[in-house]
């Protein structure tokens, strides 16, 4: 939907100086926002100039601390925007460019992305998804390694390895906290994709679950939210007299990863990275898995960050077996089912474990 104000702010964007449009972030709004938070410290920290472009209306991040913010919207604005961008360096997490309506600009240099999931870019994202960006910072060396045989339209493109921030933000919060000795509270986050087919399987595992004492938090996917409203208001009826059972619409999962004592999901990427950076245990439901790409090839698949994890690391249950999930939830050794092959898996396949920050840094100063 049209808003004046959007017209409004292109048009100071547009008036801005040069020299403060070196750096410019787009944000499709509240879902993403919290993944440009280590970019935008780095340039408040290092008084890097910067401006921040956002689909939503509301300034992110606490204290607010820096003044060139413009919303521009969802409408045409947005692709008006798009299309006559002038800046050197653009900055987001937004795919798809120049693949549907937000087109690339002859006045903008480098266009840069950078993941805010750790999956597959052959399967859960659109065939040549990443095609038309400048530069790509690749979160872990499966990413490197799909965008081998990848089609780009610039042939000069860079890849950064740098890493997932996320991670070292949810490690470094939970390493102050006392664990449970047990299995109490379990987040359960499924992917979005056949909530009408899923959402009954795990209206019979919480039903289950709840029956034997768990604390359950249901994190839905943010596109469940926007567009499952009877689905998930279904949900909500169904437990809502039980004071062991919530469902979280925060924006920011950090808080629910440190709640819970282990996560279920499907194939929600959110799930691998919150075992990969508490060592938690996961377990996957084996729902039909979630592809965008239909051109996808099956060695694709196979190979994918998603499936290698959920076989090597994960626990899967068939989703016609979810009592196989409570056996497990009561085994002594449950809690520590995967520790070790968690530390592997860090120092073989992601880029800078705990030490993003420095990579970021670095990142934002060689391009300022």
């Amino acid at each position: 939907m049209f808003k004046f104000k959007s017209f409004i702010n292109y048009k100071l964007f547009t008036k801005l100086n040069k020299k403060l449009k070196n750096i410019v972030f787009y944000s499709e709004g509240q879902e993403h926002d919290h993944f440009f938070l280590p970019f935008v410290q780095v340039c408040l920290d290092e008084n890097i100039p910067f401006c921040y472009v956002s689909s939503e209306e509301n300034k992110p991040f606490i204290g607010n601390n820096y003044s060139n913010f413009f919303y521009i919207g969802k409408s045409f604005i947005r692709t008006l925007f798009f299309s006559t961008l002038e800046c050197e360096n653009l900055i987001t997490t937004t795919p798809d460019l120049q693949n549907f309506f937000l087109k690339k600009s002859s006045k903008c240099k480098n266009y840069i992305y950078f993941f805010h999931s750790m999956c597959s870019v052959n399967v859960i994202y659109n065939k040549n998804a990443f095609s038309h960006y400048d530069t790509i910072l690749c979160a872990n060396k499966f990413h490197t390694k799909e965008f081998e045989n990848y089609y780009f339209s610039n042939k000069k493109i860079k890849f950064i390895n740098l890493g997932y921030p996320k991670i070292d933000e949810l490690n470094k919060k939970q390493i102050s906290q006392i664990p449970n000795k047990k299995i109490q509270n379990i987040l359960i986050a499924p992917t979005w994709g056949n909530e009408k087919e899923n959402f009954l399987v795990y209206e019979k595992l919480i039903n289950m679950l709840l029956d034997h004492n768990f604390k359950i938090k249901f994190r839905p996917h943010p596109v469940t939210i926007d567009k499952k409203v009877n689905t998930l208001g279904r949900m909500k009826k169904i437990f809502t007299n039980n004071s062991d059972f919530s469902i979280s619409y925060e924006k920011n999962n950090l808080n629910d990863y440190l709640w819970s004592d282990t996560i279920i999901s499907d194939w929600s990427g959110s799930a691998i990275e919150y075992s990969l950076a508490t060592k938690k245990p996961c377990i996957f439901l084996n729902t039909e898995q979630k592809v965008r790409n239909k051109k996808v090839k099956s060695y694709e698949k196979d190979n994918s960050f998603e499936n290698y994890f959920r076989n090597n690391i994960g626990l899967c249950i068939e989703k016609d077996n979810i009592s196989d999930i409570l056996i497990n939830l009561n085994k002594d050794t449950f809690l520590n089912l995967s520790e070790t092959k968690i530390d592997d898996f860090r120092a073989n396949h992601l880029y800078n474990f705990l030490n993003t920050h420095s990579a970021v840094k670095k990142f934002i100063k060689s391009i300022s």
